[in-house]
């Protein structure tokens, strides 16, 4: 049986919720997606003023230790699951997303960065398209043509803010955008009941 490549991206990766919303120690989260070389893939930042997102809003360019995070008293690992729970209530407020024309449908984009011309496709369903492109670390529905350099260096020209030029994705497959928004009690739920919860013992 053939392992479905999400799955294998995946292979190795480590969740971590940290209980503090932003390099200063305010209060709130951050989600980490850790691969074996300690390579952040993903980072989420979620306190009172909003959400911070790899790489539009912030960019973590070293390797970080796992071990030692798990150890830190306001740090746990979670699993897979939770992580995308998680992940999945936020990832439809995220600023990049004001830079595609409509998130809901498929989309060609040609960035230009460092010299260098990148092919870039905006997938909604996540679902990966086929050989020759990677997903971009800090994305799921974002991907270039190339390789593991290619999907780096990528990352780094989207903090910088590159131009991106788009047009509408068609092919004989069609493809059903996903709405994956998470309503309910989650993250934002449980920072704003603690806000709450911390007036009250003032009052």
């Amino acid at each position: 049986m053939r392992r479905r490549r999400g799955s294998e991206e995946k292979q190795g990766m480590r969740y971590i919720r940290m209980y503090k919303g932003s390099e200063d120690g305010a209060p709130g989260v951050t989600l980490y997606e850790v691969d074996r070389e300690g390579w952040v893939h993903r980072q989420l930042q979620v306190h009172a003023e909003g959400v911070r997102f790899s790489p539009e809003d912030i960019l973590l360019r070293r390797p970080v230790s796992v071990g030692y995070m798990v150890k830190h008293p306001d740090a746990e690992e979670i699993s897979a699951e939770d992580f995308e729970l998680h992940w999945a209530e936020f990832d439809h407020r995220r600023r990049f997303r004001e830079r595609i024309p409509n998130p809901w449908r498929a989309w060609y984009g040609q960035m230009s960065a460092g010299g260098e011309d990148r092919e870039l496709r905006w997938v909604p369903s996540g679902a990966h398209p086929g050989e020759g492109w990677a997903r971009v670390p800090g994305f799921v529905r974002l991907y270039v043509r190339g390789g593991s350099r290619e999907a780096w260096a990528t990352q780094r020209a989207l903090f910088l803010e590159a131009d991106i030029s788009w047009v509408a994705y068609h092919s004989d497959d069609v493809e059903l955008p996903t709405r994956q928004v998470v309503e309910g009690p989650g993250l934002a739920a449980a920072l704003h009941g603690d806000r709450f919860m911390a007036m009250d013992m003032l009052t």
